[in-house]
């Protein structure tokens, strides 16, 4: 739970506090306690923050100099430690509240402070003294933090919301639709909205007299020793996880969203072992058997005597949903497991305001079928020059044919020329993409399609694989998903479809001890080769579960935080489809060709397609895009 606003404005420095009010008003869903305001002269600061307290301590009849003021949103767990550190060196702090520590972590370390902080947080501290504002967040990005910078006037908010609340432009920043295409998700800085940008996880955004400075404090730099001793890395690895979930389980209750998959039963496993009381366990299913896990929560949940509680999903609201998750994420989207994310945290909030979640081991230890595809295919290794050459051309030739990706013959050949033309890279990710070269340029008008041959999308994977390049195939893949998947996916995900019933979550598997130690590991304690095509996906996490869990959850096959897309896009025989698609509005808005994408609408709704075109969340894209112009760009 928590929000921030804020606005530095000499222009409209007599609106400050009518303006501020807006801004924090625009995100109260996230946050339903009590504001903590700061009105100055040309500057307005808020903050709601329920769990800023949650370490509350004695008051020392001591405060922070005023001249420091610290806002935060979400946890920083470490605060007791530095409490009592800054105690005994008779340091000025008045409690253990998370704003107070920040504010004397920034007094006595300067801007070096946020490398002494351990948690879940977005933070902005004001230095009146020195005239400068400092916008921080954490390393994988748990918590939002976005700003707007222009002339003398800078202004800052969780949400994009609260931003497009103090009066900016509402403008689509068509760069980043042509990203969000192809990569399913938009890359760190950039927004959809133009000159709105992300602080980057890990880093700080500083705005000073000499206008806007970005600085990294943490990379998730991947390291790995070959020789690491496996039984080593699975001892030391059990004990980072036992540590990083003991110092989130704050209170007395301990609440988990328990999907039944190996990471949140490995969670809800180590809870158990550390709790006095039994812990809660947060679960949601569907009616459709072939996605329903909930069998498999339930069978953990008893293996380690957690209260279960349980909600069904149901598809009849499913159309509405989508506009009420493009409003929470400010953005069109791809990911539908957004969907049960939002009603398991509706759950969840009937019970607490705080819970543990397992995200993080897909990311950061390779359990996706694109890191197992990967390593059975070896993916990433170098191509012929001249034999790319040759395909390229091929893949022209057979372009000449049908430049419709409907699944045919002649297209099955060109996409796998295409793929096998590019670089090892561009074909890993156009593999990965809804809307791949083939299909983006079959669907686009001339402007959208020129601007994504003049910025090709694919220059950001190949930068996350360049900075990378010393390392196996699999960490070059992991250490991708950590840079872009992780934070402009999944804790999007997560903060918005939890923080739209105002619950805090905490995710003990990106906790940076773990971090440290899986960053040394090689790709084959994460992706394990036992046979010609046999893999085992998290292999080292596998192997501290081993004794944790009952056989059944340790060895089923992996089904994701999924929902039957297909079917309840289409329960209504496409008429949702059709009339949010097909709209004169819609198909006015000049990015895609009318008769592509009213070809494209058909084939889906007819049954005529692949996983390759049109594919189920390439509809749920472009219906959200819609969706999201009609709720930010229209109103």
């Amino acid at each position: 739970m928590g929000l921030i606003a804020g606005i530095q404005s000499p222009k409209r420095s007599a609106q400050l506090r009518e303006i501020l009010g807006k801004m924090r008003t625009s995100q109260a869903h996230r946050d339903n306690g009590s504001p903590i305001d700061f009105v100055s002269e040309t500057i307005a600061i808020s903050m709601v923050n329920i769990h800023n307290d949650i370490y509350y301590g004695e008051s020392q009849n001591k405060s922070n100099e005023t001249n420091i003021q610290a806002f935060v949103d979400g946890i920083v767990l470490n605060s007791p430690a530095h409490y009592d550190n800054f105690l005994n060196k008779n340091i000025p702090i008045s409690d253990t509240k998370c704003t107070s520590v920040v504010a004397a972590a920034y007094q006595h370390w300067g801007e070096d402070f946020i490398r002494h902080l351990d948690g879940e947080f977005a933070c902005v501290v004001w230095d009146r003294k020195n005239k400068k504002l400092i916008l921080c967040r954490d390393p994988y990005g748990h918590k939002p933090l976005h700003y707007f910078h222009e002339g003398s006037e800078f202004i800052f908010a969780s949400e994009i919301k609260g931003v497009l609340a103090a009066g900016v432009e509402k403008e689509i920043n068509k760069q980043a639709l042509s990203d969000f295409l192809t990569l399913n998700n938009v890359p760190c800085p950039h927004t959809m909205f133009k000159n709105i940008y992300q602080v980057p996880p890990g880093s700080m955004v500083i705005y000073g007299q000499s206008g806007v400075t970005v600085k990294t404090y943490h990379d998730h730099r991947v390291h790995a020793d070959p020789d690491y001793p496996f039984e080593k890395a699975v001892q030391q690895l059990e004990e980072r996880i036992r540590s990083a979930v003991s110092k989130r389980m704050i209170g007395k209750k301990v609440f988990c969203f328990l999907s039944g998959g190996i990471d949140s039963s490995a969670l809800i496993s180590f809870a158990s072992e550390l709790s006095e009381h039994p812990i809660e366990a947060i679960s949601i299913g569907f009616e459709e058997e072939e996605r329903n896990e909930l069998s498999d929560a339930t069978i953990m949940a008893q293996h380690v005597g957690a209260k279960h509680h349980q909600l069904i999903a149901l598809p009849e609201s499913f159309h509405d949903m989508l506009d009420t998750i493009v409003f929470h994420q400010d953005s069109p989207f791809t990911d539908t497991s957004s969907y049960p994310t939002y009603f398991a945290a509706k759950l969840a909030r009937s019970f607490t305001d705080l819970i543990l979640t397992g995200d993080g081991p897909d990311q950061t230890m390779g359990g996706s079928g694109h890191h197992v595809k990967a390593v059975l295919t070896n993916a990433f290794a170098d191509r012929n020059a001249f034999r790319q050459l040759l395909l390229k051309q091929a893949a022209a030739i057979s372009g000449l044919f049908t430049d419709d990706p409907l699944p045919t013959l002649v297209s099955k050949m060109q996409r796998k020329l295409h793929r096998d033309s590019v670089s090892p890279v561009h074909a890993a990710y156009d593999l990965r993409s809804y809307f791949p070269d083939i299909v983006k340029k079959y669907l686009c008008t001339h402007d959208l399609w020129d601007l994504h041959r003049k910025n090709s999308p694919y220059q950001y994977p190949e930068s996350w694989f360049a900075e990378s390049a010393d390392q196996d195939g699999i960490n070059k893949y992991l250490y991708a998903d950590i840079k872009f998947y992780i934070p402009d996916d999944l804790m999007i995900k997560v903060d918005r479809m939890c923080m739209a019933h105002n619950l805090e979550t905490l995710s003990p598997f990106q906790d940076l001890h773990i971090a440290e130690l899986v960053n040394r590991l090689p790709g084959k304690y994460k992706i394990h080769r036992s046979g010609k095509n046999k893999t085992t996906t998290k292999y080292v996490l596998k192997k501290v579960c081993e004794n944790r869990f009952p056989s059944h959850t340790l060895y089923k096959k992996k089904s994701g935080f999924g929902i039957p897309v297909e079917k309840w896009l289409l329960h209504d025989n496409g008429e949702f489809i059709r009339d949010v698609l097909l709209d004169s509005k819609t198909l006015s808005r000049g990015y895609f060709r009318r008769e592509s994408i009213t070809r494209m609408i058909e084939a889906f709704i007819k049954g005529k397609g692949d996983y390759f075109y049109p594919a189920p969340p390439a509809i749920i894209a472009l219906l959200t895009l819609e969706l999201w112009h009609r709720r930010y760009l229209d109103a």
